[in-house]
């Protein structure tokens, strides 16, 4: 009986299935976990440090532990993870010790979201709708106050240029509100209105409220529950902003964008995920994975040295490369990077430097709707020791996929195993997959066509590529 192979390839430079009804056959995976979508191959994932002082006491209550770090400064957010009562902001040197500057109690202040920073070299600002948090040169300390004169209480800030854009207004400002996104002077902290005609504000395009605003290029985007607009500066008829519905969804949650000053990934209300650069807006897909997470608690951290996105709701995790999208096995509440004593990747809460691997592929039926028999499987893999193989099949559609026992394969890539079915998936997995060590370049199924019912005429010629 002829033999004939599918190969898997592609599937491994293209990760988890971007739309839920990608054709069978198609070049994505059904499932992977333990591993990075590579540019040239898929890759161990980066593990993460964690460089604080085991002698800090760093509460786990998610959305926090949160990790800010600018031009000089760092600053460690925890929340108390017994009573959820109290936040506290730390300072952090460049050895990682921490100074407290201010404890937010909510029986006081109210409970306060995620922290937000606005960089500005020396001068730090920072607001989580509760209380601001800046640095005062006058008195060359810390100050917290929960209202001023010229700067209204915001939830979200940040600094474009020199100007600090700020949204979702909670304290009494000019009849602004959370739908409200203002601006100050430039070089200047003074949100008020003056001649000078810099400084001003007004609603959201879309109504909604403002969750994030950030900078992207030269220009800033509002992130609201409504949708998504861009924020460009405009010198006619005089120096203001102009604006500019970019996206008619709202985003997820408080959080569920992350990103750089090139680009941003968000998740909108419908679970699918975006990527905003200086080309526009790109739909990525994955709402089959998101779903997956906690509705309400979604976070979106940005390594800036891999230029990965990490997406938590602190218990799942996925990780989206330039390539695409894989489970990550571990919650990630906060990623940084930091080359100082040789740190590197860090992250809370720290992961283990061993993982498991596991690749599922997508359904494959070889072009062929009658019963195939798999006899072999091959792997184009540089560490063999640890891998298994497993298939799913199936007889017919209404039937759900079975798994046949995990077999190794041997010291030539090879494992011998049999399966029957008119549908398959083909498994992979692994003790661990190391990065810059481990590699998988493909995988072959060698199978036999065992009902033939379907031929009529001369033998079917091999399916394509073969």
């Amino acid at each position: 009986m002829r033999e004939f192979y599918t190969k898997i390839d592609k599937a491994l430079l293209s990760g988890l299935i971007a739309e839920p009804k990608a054709p069978r056959n198609s070049p994505f995976l059904h499932e992977c976990s333990g591993i990075k979508i590579g540019k040239d191959a898929i890759e161990g994932i980066d593990f993460l440090y964690n460089p604080l002082s085991s002698a800090l006491d760093i509460p786990y209550s998610w959305p926090f532990p949160q990790f800010l770090k600018q031009e000089k400064y760092k600053f460690l957010i925890v929340r108390d993870s017994i009573t959820q009562l109290e936040d506290i902001v730390y300072s952090l040197d460049s050895h990682y010790n921490a100074t407290q500057v201010f404890t937010i109690d909510e029986l006081t202040y109210g409970k306060g979201s995620l922290m937000e920073l606005a960089d500005f070299g020396s001068y730090a600002f920072m607001t989580n709708g509760v209380i601001m948090i800046y640095w005062d040169v006058s008195i060359n300390d810390w100050r917290e106050v929960t209202s001023h004169v010229d700067i209204p209480l915001m939830r979200t800030v940040c600094n474009f240029k020199g100007q600090m854009i700020g949204g979702c207004v909670l304290s009494n400002w000019h009849d602004c509100d959370e739908k409200s996104i203002v601006w100050s002077n430039i070089g200047d902290a003074s949100f008020t209105p003056d001649l000078r005609n810099e400084s001003g504000f007004r609603r959201d395009l879309y109504g909604g409220e403002i969750y994030h605003v950030r900078r992207l290029g030269d220009g800033i985007v509002i992130y609201s529950s409504g949708g998504v607009t861009s924020m460009t500066p405009v010198t006619s008829p005089s120096a203001t902003f102009g604006f500019k519905e970019v996206h008619n969804i709202g985003i997820k949650n408080r959080g569920a964008m992350g990103g750089n000053l090139n680009r941003h990934v968000f998740i909108d209300h419908e679970n699918c995920v975006w990527k905003n650069s200086a080309a526009g807006i790109e739909r990525l897909g994955y709402t089959k994975y998101i779903k997956a997470l906690n509705a309400n608690d979604v976070i979106v951290n940005y390594n800036i040295y891999t230029d990965d996105f990490y997406i938590s709701d602190g218990v799942k995790s996925l990780i989206l490369s330039s390539q695409g999208m894989a489970n990550y096995p571990y919650p990630v509440n906060a990623v940084w990077y930091d080359d100082e004593d040789s740190h590197g990747i860090c992250g809370l809460p720290e992961t283990p430097d061993v993982t498991e691997m596991l690749i599922v592929s997508h359904i494959i039926d070889m072009g062929y709707r009658g019963q195939k028999t798999i006899f072999s499987i091959e792997l184009g893999a540089s560490i063999l020791s640890g891998i298994e193989i497993a298939v799913d099949w199936r007889m017919s559609l209404i039937d759900e996929f079975q798994r046949t026992e995990f077999v190794p394969i041997n010291n030539e890539g090879v494992a011998a195993i049999m399966a029957a079915g008119i549908e398959f998936r083909v498994c992979v997995k692994a003790d661990h997959f190391i990065k810059d060590e481990s590699s998988l370049d493909y995988i072959i199924a060698r199978w036999k066509m065992t009902d033939l019912r379907g031929l009529r005429g001369v033998y079917a010629s091999p399916p394509r590529g073969q």
